[in-house]
């Protein structure tokens, strides 16, 4: 048989083929000759799968369970090699990618001490604001920061008062106007012991007034009362207090103060001094001014203040008709108060002060040929108390007495008792406590007159943003140097406001009124119920 030759295109293939076998052997044995035995544990087997990652920390639901962390569960104050395992880094040999210039807040984890490979930080996620004020190396703000929902947003403070009066702007001054329309229905329509029921209607005027100043301080607060009988026994009740206020700081450490002051009122049915069984009663207007200045020496202070006031009695008049003048019981009052103290802590400052004045009466001599003209020496020790809004204020006690120019009148002295106290026992309570001691002329013959002690405690609570209850007491005490006794009086009053929004209100009072005296004449009691509507700017 003949055997078939194999050309020499073939010889040069299969050549070709056991060329390319002993490579792919060459490089199969080459290629596990410097494989790591290591490589062959079975735990590194197997192919990872392409959503895999590393398990984060637990995240409790409620926010702030935990201490400030980034989200993470890693405090990046204490960031390290372990730590930055679980996190996405730049690869080895790679620069850190750029970072645009555009976002201000970036910051870069300082570089590994073991390692020494530096981590960008825009690959950490932001913390909270708190943690990041803690440790200025590790935040990151970053450009999309996610908006809060509306209702955990920080909301506007409420005002302590949404319904006190706006004020209206004035040049530099604050002005609060009010004007009161009420009904008062009473037992007792002028607090006398022959009164009778009525019913009254009664407007009042209010306007307050405050200075916008950097420096220094003015006030203005002023109010008119009309009472009028709708039915019942007729009478007119007019009334107006305007008191104002200057404070000018000269230096520091001293101070000018300046005030003044009107007064008009019907005179009380239980003064004794009044005309007994008048059909109307007359008017007081009173009048008055000061002026003094303050100097805090360090631990010393002092002060002295002038005083001046002025009394003017109307006419008053009979049931038949005619009229009484009064004008032999118009009076002028000037006075001059030296203060001095010594200040134990800022909010307890005792003090003592010494009161000379004299009263001049218009008529050297009245009717019955009487010469009334006295001298006033007061004695008094007492303490400012300052303990901001919980309790402020001052108080005193001493000596009054008032030397009269005639012989044939007895002097008149007697304890004296002052006090300004403003005490709140919690908020939304606040008390004012006053006292006053006066003494009060007489035109009777042979009578001297009397000394008055004045008290009052007003509360006010406020039961809800509109709706306010208010009570006051009244204690009235009389030592009549005429041999006539005492006169005891009580008045205790409740009322309540509600505002329907800021600028209109109703209001309403209960009150009771009585009067003890050795003196038939002057006893009385009254009760009144009383209903309004109040309008406020």
């Amino acid at each position: 048989m003949r055997q078939a030759v194999p050309s020499s295109g073939n010889h040069s293939l299969i050549a070709s083929k056991r060329r390319m076998t002993a490579l792919l052997l060459t490089g199969v044995a080459l290629g596990a000759w410097g494989l790591p035995s290591h490589a062959q544990e079975p735990a590194l087997r197997g192919a990872l799968p392409e959503n895999a990652s590393t398990p984060r920390p637990y995240q409790p639901t409620s926010a702030g369970a935990l201490p400030d962390e980034n989200d993470d569960g890693v405090d990046a104050a204490s960031v390290n090699d372990d730590t930055l395992q679980g996190l996405p880094i730049a690869p080895e040999g790679l620069q850190t990618p750029p970072v645009p210039a555009e976002n201000p807040n970036r910051r870069v984890v300082p570089a590994n001490a073991d390692t020494g490979q530096s981590t960008s930080a825009d690959y950490l996620r932001a913390s909270t604001v708190d943690s990041e004020e803690a440790d200025d190396t590790a935040r990151v703000a970053p450009d999309n920061q996610r908006e809060q929902p509306i209702d955990s947003r920080p909301r506007p403070r409420a005002e302590p008062d949404p319904f006190a009066p706006v004020g209206l702007r004035v040049g530099s001054f604050i002005l609060r106007p009010s004007i009161e329309q009420g009904i008062r229905a009473t037992s007792n329509a002028d607090n006398s012991s022959s009164g009778s029921s009525a019913t009254l209607s009664e407007t009042t005027l209010r306007l307050g007034a405050r200075s916008d100043w950097s420096r220094h301080q003015a006030t203005l607060d002023a109010s008119g009362t009309i009472a009028k009988t709708i039915s019942g026994q007729e009478v007119s009740e007019p009334r107006i207090d305007i008191e104002s206020g200057l404070r000018l700081d000269l230096t520091d450490g001293t101070v000018l103060n300046a005030g003044a002051g009107y007064h008009l009122r019907r005179e009380s049915a239980s003064n004794p001094s009044g005309i007994v069984d008048a059909l109307k009663r007359p008017i007081v207007q009173t009048l008055n001014g000061s002026l003094g200045v303050e100097r805090d020496m360090g631990i010393f202070f002092g002060g002295v203040t002038g005083r001046a006031e002025r009394s003017i009695y109307g006419d008053a008049e009979l049931p038949g008709g005619g009229k009484v003048s009064q004008k032999d019981r118009n009076t002028n009052f000037v006075s001059l108060t030296l203060r001095g103290g010594y200040e134990i802590s800022e909010a307890i400052k005792p003090f003592a002060e010494i009161e000379a004045g004299r009263l001049i009466y218009d008529e050297k001599r009245d009717g019955d040929g009487y010469e009334r003209d006295a001298t006033r020496l007061g004695l008094r020790v007492g303490s400012i108390v300052d303990m901001g809004e919980k309790l402020n204020g001052e108080f005193s006690v001493g000596y009054l007495r008032e030397n009269i120019e005639d012989e044939r009148l007895k002097d008149i002295g007697g304890l004296s008792v002052n006090a300004a106290m403003n005490w709140s026992p919690e908020r939304g309570t606040d008390v004012r406590l006053t006292a006053q001691t006066t003494v009060e002329g007489a035109t009777a013959p042979g009578e001297s007159g009397d000394i008055l002690y004045l008290a009052s405690a007003d509360v006010k609570r406020l039961i809800r943003a509109n709706l306010t209850l208010d009570a006051r007491l009244d204690l009235t005490f009389r030592d009549n140097r005429d041999g006539t006794g005492l006169d005891r009086g009580l008045g205790a009053q409740i009322g309540a406001t509600y505002w329907f929004n800021r600028f209109v209100g109703l209001n309403g009072s209960l009150r009771h009124e009585r009067m003890k005296s050795d003196v038939a004449d002057r006893e009385y009691t009254a009760n009144s119920v009383y209903v309004g509507v109040k309008m406020q700017r």
